[in-house]
């Protein structure tokens, strides 16, 4: 059998790296301090500042995410390759049998395999909503510009009440804690099985292509 070499491929360019740990940041913080506010599982006490600093970080990445996705959605060239279509939906079956070990190989696709692909669209849609229901069950000026109530005051109402919007806005956390880790799992899968650098490259910005 003939040897195998490796060569390195400019995969990630800096600004969607930088974005990327970015938003990676940022959801982990929301994550954490979104949790902290319905359930404050840490008591600081009664002069605590804790429960304010919990939601000035929640604020912060909630911002940040926001300018992050509208930058993405600027710099990415390949934004169709998100956009869910039949080719993608009828290949997940062939991805999915790879990652749960039922196959050795799957199709070779571009930077994003369909299931990560339909992926990211989902989490764009997941992420609009989260912002909406955010800003609707949010009291107080968004950017010291709109007031919360006046402007979004319509996702409740179409919702059905502040209740059910902030149930919404609450599922919509457990569904990324829950596929995040998922996410996590495949680059790591993808590395360790096809050696291309998967994980590094997100910092490094190259991948390693397999040659003879």
């Amino acid at each position: 059998m003939a040897d195998l070499h490796y060569e390195k491929i400019y995969e990630w360019n800096l600004v969607y790296r930088i974005n990327h740990l970015v938003r990676a940041i940022s959801i982990f913080t929301l994550i954490f301090t979104g949790y902290y506010i319905y359930w404050p599982f840490i008591s600081g006490g009664e002069d605590s500042q804790l429960m304010n600093l919990m939601r000035f970080f929640h604020f912060i990445s909630m911002y940040i995410i926001i300018l992050s996705f509208i930058a993405q959605l600027y710099f990415d060239r390949d934004i169709w390759e998100y956009l869910p279509t039949w080719n993608k939906i009828k290949s997940i079956p062939d991805i999915f049998a790879y990652y749960l070990f039922l196959k050795d190989t799957h199709e070779e696709y571009g930077k994003f395999n369909p299931l990560q692909a339909l992926t990211y669209f989902f989490w764009g849609l997941l992420l609009i909503t989260e912002t909406l229901t955010g800003f609707a069950i949010y009291s107080g000026n968004i950017f010291g510009i709109w007031d919360s109530k006046e402007t979004f005051g319509w996702v409740n109402n179409l919702l059905g009440g502040m209740p059910i919007t902030r149930l919404v806005h609450f599922a919509i956390m457990w569904i990324f804690i829950i596929t995040v880790p998922v996410h996590i799992y495949m680059v790591f899968l993808k590395g360790l099985t096809d050696k291309d650098n998967t994980l590094l490259s997100i910092f490094t910005g190259y991948k390693l292509k397999q040659v003879k």
